[in-house]
């Protein structure tokens, strides 16, 4: 008499083959995901240019003539006085080179019979007296204009030393000089008054950036502000109005953040530093994620060809994946498929089924812009279990059919990514900036299982720039 245990033993292969058996046993457990940390992205920059119209050269003129009257009015340590009686001069020229520019004053001096003062404070020329010696003096007098730390624009060489009365030790060249230098500084002082609104609205602007920028859902961006710096600024002459074209750089580290919106502590901006040359741009990374609902829906889409279709190497078995469902567990994709054929024995009108499960881990192939898992196969209690009980559904092509047509398309994600991203990325700051970026390169550079789903590890890099509505600095007001 054969014993019990030895009837149920040969009994599970054969109640398998007449009709299949449940496999709950099987399911692969469900295990926390390797944690994937972005990398600190390198600190981004962003241009700010600055447009500013010069001061009319025709009031600088107008000034030195009201410099002179006025000098002569002194009583006493008249710088015009020690010159001459009557002084006059040709109309003023300028030069431009990069950020300087530089005054041309050919001045005449000369005395009236009985030594009588009188300053014409214009050009032209005076009474001719051939008695009287003229004096005859060529003052030019230069300075570079730049940025200072409060965001004002100067030219400090045109302004006058301490000391402005005559001396009687002084050669009339220098007195000359100094009597210019006092018409010049017009220049100075109308250039820092036309920048005066730029530290405010620069302020508004450091303010603006660091509010955190959505960028899709639960996804935000920060931009942690770090300086400002402004480039030499070039003259470029214009017959219409010389104007001064600069550079203003923003320099932040980007963040990006999952969850709520992010909360804010401000940073005060710094006093306006001198540009420092760097990588132009920014990068930035984020993940794309993909739920496993969704990556589930893309497989079984009758496009790809993986459901209700008899596999190759079924033989009479006429093996097919009826359903399928994928999780994650430890970094790999599940694939819990249900698998319907006909058993050795049927013994039912219907077809047979199985729940087997397979894992994988994801490749990213950016030529193809797919993720695909080609080193899918059978877990290790499936296997075992296949190996003992259906050894013909390891040679019937399942596992080669999923590492072939598993795979998951993701140019479109990537397009929407960067639609999302340049919305994002092209925003007010304040009342009086526009942000504006162009994404230059969107790459994924490799793909993974996290607890909800597949996510890719995007990278972008890009110029930005921002519009400024300066005000006053483009009008022509003195």
């Amino acid at each position: 008499m054969v014993p019990l245990n030895r009837l149920l033993l040969f009994a599970l292969p054969l109640s398998f083959l007449a009709g299949g058996c449940a496999t709950t046993s099987l399911k692969v457990p469900i295990r926390p995901s390797p944690a994937h940390n972005l990398a600190a992205p390198p600190p981004a920059r962003f241009r700010i240019p600055v447009v500013v119209i010069l001061p009319k050269l025709s009031e600088v003129e107008k000034h030195l003539a009201e410099v002179v009257k006025e000098d002569f009015k002194k009583a006493e340590k008249s710088l015009g006085k020690s010159l001459g009686a009557t002084i006059w001069w040709d109309p003023m020229t300028w030069d431009f080179n990069g950020n300087s520019l530089t005054a041309h004053v050919h001045l005449h001096a000369k005395n009236l019979p009985g030594g009588v003062p009188n300053a014409s404070g214009a050009a032209g020329s005076p009474e001719t007296l051939a008695q009287e010696m003229e004096k005859d003096m060529k003052v030019d007098l230069a300075s570079a204009v730049h940025w200072t730390k409060d965001f004002h624009l100067e030219a400090p060489d045109f302004l006058e030393g301490d000391t402005a009365n005559a001396s009687a030790t002084e050669s009339d060249g220098k007195k000359a000089e100094r009597l210019v230098r006092r018409g010049v500084s017009h220049f100075h002082e109308s250039l820092k008054k036309r920048t005066s609104d730029i530290l405010a609205k620069a302020k508004e602007m450091w303010l603006a950036f660091q509010e955190p920028m959505r960028m899709g859902e639960d996804v935000w961006l920060q931009i942690q502000p770090m300086l400002m710096s402004a480039q030499p600024p070039q003259i470029v002459p214009d017959p219409a109005g010389a104007r001064l074209e600069t550079t203003f750089e923003f320099i932040g580290q980007p963040n990006v953040s999952f969850g709520d919106k992010p909360k804010v502590q401000l940073v005060d901006m710094p006093p306006l530093k001198d540009y420092e040359k760097g990588p132009e741009g920014f990068h930035i990374e984020r993940n794309l994620k993909i739920s496993f609902k969704e990556v589930n829906k893309l497989l079984v889409d009758p496009k790809t060809g993986i459901l209700n279709k008899t596999l190759p190497g079924g033989g009479d078995h006429n093996l097919k994946i009826d359903q399928m469902d994928v999780y994650g567990s430890g970094g790999q994709l599940v694939v819990e498929a249900q698998v319907e054929y006909q058993p050795v024995m049927n013994l039912s009108s219907q077809p047979a089924q199985l729940t087997i499960y397979l894992v994988g881990t994801p490749v990213y192939h950016e030529d193809q812009q797919v993720i695909d898992f080609p080193d899918m196969d059978f877990d290790i209690k499936t296997s075992d279990f296949l190996v003992q009980m259906a050894e013909f559904m390891m040679g019937s092509g399942i596992r080669e059919e999923l590492r072939k047509k598993a795979v998951v398309q993701v140019g479109a994600y990537l397009d929407k990514l960067r639609d999302e991203m340049t919305k994002a990325l092209n925003r007010p700051l304040g009342g009086h900036a526009y942000l504006k970026t162009t994404i230059t390169s969107l790459k994924m550079k490799e793909a993974y299982i996290t607890n909800d789903g597949l996510e890719g590890r995007v990278a972008m890099d890009g110029d930005a720039s921002v519009d400024v509505d300066w005000g006053d600095t483009r009008a022509q007001k003195n």
